[in-house]
């Protein structure tokens, strides 16, 4: 055997016992690990038999149980508390966090006209054609003949009815006793019989709903729509008008549902009347609406 196979055979060897420790250091390794026990299962103290997982779970619900927590100055629900403007997300305060009867009139904005009728008197409204007052609601309705047709509406003697530099709220619930051959209008401003420059609320033809705004064209209004479905007019309906003036937005709800929102070429020019209801029959048969309530807001 010669010098170099000696040499040769030893590196071999070496290599070969290198790779056998490796291994066997590997193993005790993963059994050290393997034998290790889980951090949050060891003993907080000698002294104390609660584990740490266990106490971090008993400090947490003892801070749940803490009324008074995150109150210290400084901290969030003190500084929460104390802010002039609490803000929350758009409608994330539900109506079941106000009690019924809680809201009193003196906490309504007292730079607002806020106009609330259960349609118990016309005193102040001008009428035309038929109009029936009941409790809590006023029927208006045509005679049976084609085109006939009645209204109630308002006209303020000391402020324009329907301004469009200001913010308006307005709110009836209405029902109609028939769904076809009718054009019945109901919501803010004038219309085409009324007379008017400006106006915007809820248009039945025949027996499909629109909201619409619309403005006096020399020859009569030119009315922007848009149809809405699904709603059972024969049904009492609660319907809703908003205007914000800032953002340019006329917003139509119906029965608290967001039906459509207008935000361009809406009117500018302002109109005396305020509030108006009107039938129109197209054959010859009485077409009614009905209107239980009305409410009408606006800055002063």
């Amino acid at each position: 055997m010669s010098f170099f196979s000696v040499i040769a055979d030893g590196v071999i060897g070496v290599k070969d016992t290198i790779f056998k420790m490796k291994k066997i250091i590997s193993i005790l390794i993963i059994l050290f690990i393997m034998s290790l026990p889980v951090w949050g299962s060891l003993q907080k103290a000698q002294d104390d038999s609660e584990t740490i997982e266990e106490a971090i779970e008993r400090i947490v619900q003892e801070h749940d149980d803490d009324a008074n927590a995150h109150l210290d100055t400084g901290q969030s629900l003190k500084s929460h508390k104390a802010s002039e403007i609490i803000d929350h997300l758009a409608l994330s305060i539900v109506q079941d966090k106000i009690g019924d009867g809680e809201i009193s009139l003196q906490k309504l904005l007292a730079d607002h006209r806020i106009l609330i009728s259960a349609m118990e008197s016309l005193d102040g409204w001008v009428v035309g054609g038929n109009q029936v007052l009941d409790f809590g609601c006023l029927r208006i309705y045509t005679d049976a003949t084609s085109n006939d047709y009645s209204y109630a509406y308002v006209v303020p003697s000391y402020w324009t009815g329907l301004d469009w530099d200001k913010d308006f709220f307005w709110q009836s619930t209405i029902k109609l006793l028939a769904t076809t051959n009718q054009q019945i209008y109901f919501g803010v401003g004038g219309s085409d019989y009324i007379g008017g420059y400006s106006g915007a609320g809820f248009y039945v033809d025949d027996g499909d709903l629109y909201c619409y705004h619309a403005v006096d064209s020399g020859g009569g209004y030119s009315y922007t729509t848009f149809q809405i479905t699904g709603i059972t007019l024969t049904d009492w309906h609660t319907y809703r008008i908003i205007f914000d003036e800032t953002a340019g937005e006329l917003s139509f709800y119906i029965d608290g549902v967001l039906k459509k929102t207008f935000d361009s070429g809406l009117p500018t020019s302002d109109t005396d009347e305020a509030i108006m209801f009107q039938a129109k029959t197209t054959e010859n048969a009485a077409k009614s609406i009905i209107v239980s309530d009305v409410l009408f807001s606006t800055p002063k």
